[in-house]
C-alpha cells in the first residue's frame, strides 16, 4: 500500500491479525449461506406448480410459467436473501454448489421432455404433474446439498 510516495509496511504480528478476521469473516459468510428450511422447499413447490399446470389444462399453462418458473423463485431468493442478510447466488456462488446444480439442473428439460412426451403424446394425463413431484424432490436434496457445499467452500480458509 503507498502513500504519497511512502510504503506502508505491516508487520509479521499485523499479518496475522488481519488473516484470523477474514477467517473469521468466511465463517460468518458461510454459517449465513444456508437457506431457511423453507427455501428448497419452495422453490421446488414453484417448479411443481410450472410442471402440474400443463397438466392442469392449456388455459393454466401462462400462469405455470409467470407464477413457477418467474415470480415464485424470484419472490424466495428475495424473503431467504432478507432472512439470512445476505445475497448470493446459492446455485452458482461457489464451484462445490455450481457442480451439484448444474448436475441437479439437467433433471429439468429432461423431466420437461418426459412429461410433455406422456403427457400429450402418450395422453397420459397428469404425467406433467408426476415430473413436478419429481422435480420437487429433486429440488430439496440437490439445495441441502448446496447448501453443505457453500458451507464447506466458503468456510475453507485463505
Amino acid at each position: 500500500m503507498e502513500t504519497g510516495g511512502i510504503m506502508n509496511r505491516i508487520g509479521p504480528q499485523e499479518a496475522r491479525q488481519a488473516l484470523v478476521q477474514v477467517a473469521g469473516g468466511r465463517e460468518i459468510i458461510a454459517d449465513r449461506a444456508v437457506a431457511p428450511w423453507w427455501y428448497h422447499l419452495g422453490i421446488g413447490l414453484s417448479l411443481l406448480w410450472a410442471f402440474a399446470a400443463v397438466s392442469i389444462g392449456w388455459a393454466w399453462i401462462p400462469y405455470g410459467v409467470i407464477i413457477g418458473l418467474l415470480v415464485g423463485p424470484l419472490l424466495f431468493n428475495l424473503a431467504a436473501n432478507h432472512v439470512t442478510g445476505i445475497s448470493l447466488d446459492r446455485y452458482h456462488a461457489t464451484p462445490g454448489a455450481r457442480r451439484i446444480s448444474v448436475r441437479a439442473g439437467a433433471a429439468l428439460p429432461a423431466l420437461i421432455v418426459l412429461g410433455l412426451a406422456l403427457e400429450w403424446g402418450a395422453d397420459l394425463r397428469g404425467s406433467m404433474a408426476v415430473c413436478g413431484v419429481v422435480m420437487l424432490v429433486i429440488t430439496i436434496v440437490a439445495g441441502r446439498r448446496i447448501d453443505a457445499a457453500l458451507v464447506r467452500d466458503l468456510g475453507r480458509r485463505a
